[in-house]
């Protein structure tokens, strides 16, 4: 048991064995995974996805039945409570909780918590978080510009200068790679030998993996200029 382990919800406090023997927490990371022509791949971080918060226990004493009671009124109103124990501490709303009624003074319990924010790690992650952003998607754009065959000179994570000018030939470029594809098709399907028929092809290839880089890249740039034009305000 973790008896010696201060725990609270809300304006409940947990004690002696209502202490519940683990806690579980942690969760994911939400992720963008672009797999790429070729091979390779691009992975973007989103942002975290809190697991639930469980544990369980056995209220107990002259105030057991007040204290179940608080804790089931909480989950009916979806209050968000502060969850604290150890070094942890969480903003949570009660998704479940049952309890079973022995005696006055005796009554099992278990707890299912929604994590709504988690102040420490926001505490951490606030000194630069759409610094970060920007400069994860600015990688992940310059990995693409050789695929691409359009350059990101000029662009920094600081500064939108250059921004407009790189989106710009983006955009040129993404069209008259459209046209190309098209033409390729078109010689494709009217190829009337072997051999035309094969250089075609590659060509299709070539421009369908040429059109789908500079396509994702131009996605990770305007998501940049977005983010970084937003931390500059």
């Amino acid at each position: 048991m973790m008896s010696n382990v201060v725990l609270t919800l809300g304006g409940v406090p947990f004690q002696d064995m209502e202490v519940p023997e683990k806690i579980n927490f942690g969760g994911k990371q939400r992720v963008a995974v672009q797999n790429l022509i070729g091979g390779g791949r691009v992975v973007s971080a989103l942002g975290l996805d809190d697991g639930a918060i469980s544990f369980a226990g056995i209220f107990s004493g002259t105030d057991a039945v007040s204290r179940a009671q608080e804790l089931d009124a909480a989950r009916a109103l979806g209050a968000q409570l502060p969850l604290v124990w150890s070094g942890f501490y969480y903003i949570v709303v009660i998704e479940t909780f049952t309890a079973e009624y022995r005696k006055p003074t005796l009554i099992p319990f278990s707890i299912t918590c929604v994590v709504v924010t988690d102040p420490l790690a926001a505490a951490v992650n606030l000194v630069a978080p759409l610094a970060s952003l920007v400069s994860g998607d600015l990688a992940a754009a310059l990995g693409l510009s050789g695929q691409a065959g359009i350059s990101l000179q000029g662009l920094s994570a600081a500064s939108l200068a250059g921004f407009a000018a790189v989106q710009g030939q983006l955009g040129v470029g993404i069209s008259m790679m459209g046209g190309s594809l098209s033409a390729a098709a078109s010689a494709l399907n009217g190829a009337v030998t072997a051999d035309t028929g094969v250089t075609a092809l590659a060509s299709l290839g070539a421009v369908s993996g040429q059109l789908a880089g500079a396509m994702a890249m131009q996605g990770y740039v305007n998501r940049a200029a977005a983010n970084l034009g937003a931390s500059l305000l």
